[in-house]
């Protein structure tokens, strides 16, 4: 088959079934490949009073789930990804048992020769792990400071960089891969530490007054900023879908009310505020689908916890990974590409 051939193949292939069909490798070395979700699971080793963490990836095309790795639970919260096109894997875990050697590090093994490597020396604490082209971007506190910063890790130097200053806590992130873009919702430590001092109202209530929280979309090289919107609000989840970025909103921590959506469209700087009426989703690890027709998070629905898929059409759901006897720790959606 001629170079031609096999584009117009991958364009016919493209035209049928949209982006996340499958995979079709051609001579032209073009390859398409569909959504994918990374999910750490934990349990209880039996007969035992160790935990195993697991990182599994689910195929959204095939809705067949992997178990692709595992390690010994040592961290304050694990977190793992899987880079299903480079077979590496990335996860938190601490550096040694010794107590002096506290704090959680990045770690990533590759699983075609099972080679472990230490990223991090410093950090204490990590909320956010993903990948992305020649860096490998978080969300963690060093040791010594006070916020949760976005960081992120040069693959070729192992080099670090810091966007922000010490006091910008990162709440929620997400990354297009495409434009290179992240976007985040921060807010300020010194805020909220002073508003959970200074607290007015009736005794016996919550009068905690939620810190300003802001969206901004920040360039891969960190030296391109730009403020979305603010709110008074938790904005605890972070998604982008093609042309908007979308927010998940509670009015307090932890908050039984409606959660409100916000979705601000990166072309008209408009934004749209709606009700969230669907089931709850966990903070920070939703996600569109590549078509922008579902949306990957965990949640709660009848008592059972796992990884579920929203059809935004019909707001209907499909169980894909369901907690039996651990604990889901994160999710991360990654979206098809064409290469």
């Amino acid at each position: 088959m001629t170079k031609k051939r096999s584009m117009m193949l991958v364009l016919i292939v493209l035209i049928i079934g949209g982006v996340g069909y499958g995979y079709y490798y051609t001579k032209s070395s073009m390859v398409l490949m569909g959504d994918y979700i990374s999910i750490t699971y934990s349990e209880a080793v039996e007969n035992s009073d160790d935990i195993n963490t697991q990182i599994w990836s689910y195929d959204c095309i095939t809705n067949e789930s992997k178990k692709v790795f595992e390690f010994e639970y040592t961290s304050q919260y694990p977190l793992g990804y899987y880079d299903r096109e480079n077979e590496l894997v990335y996860y938190t875990k601490r550096k040694t048992n010794n107590d002096e050697e506290y704090g959680d590090q990045i770690f990533v093994t590759d699983l075609s020769n099972n080679k472990e490597q230490q990223l991090t020396e410093d950090l204490f604490a990590v909320n956010y792990i993903i990948p992305a082209q020649d860096q490998l971007f978080f969300a963690g506190r060093p040791k010594g400071g006070n916020a949760l910063r976005l960081g992120a890790i040069d693959k070729k130097t192992n080099e670090i960089s810091y966007w922000g200053d010490e006091d910008t806590n990162i709440e929620a992130m997400t990354v297009d891969t495409k434009n290179k873009k992240i976007y985040a919702s921060t807010y300020s430590e010194k805020e909220r530490q002073y508003n959970a001092i200074h607290q007015e109202g009736p005794v016996g209530q919550d009068n905690f007054k939620m810190p300003k929280f802001t969206v901004y979309e920040i360039g891969f090289d960190f030296n391109y900023t730009q403020m979305l919107f603010s709110e008074n609000m938790w904005i605890r989840t972070v998604m982008f879908n093609g042309e908007s970025v979308v927010a998940l909103c509670d009015k307090r921590y932890n908050d039984d009310a409606a959660t409100i959506l916000y979705s601000y469209n990166l072309k008209t700087k408009k934004m749209i505020e709606t009700i969230w009426d669907t089931k709850r989703l966990q903070n920070g690890d939703a996600n569109y689908s590549s078509d922008g027709k579902n949306i990957y998070g965990i949640s709660d629905i009848g008592g059972t916890r796992g990884v579920f898929e929203i059809h935004l059409d019909t707001q209907s759901y499909k169980p894909l990974f369901i907690q039996e006897n651990g604990f889901i720790n994160n999710v991360k959606v990654v979206k098809g590409t064409i290469e």
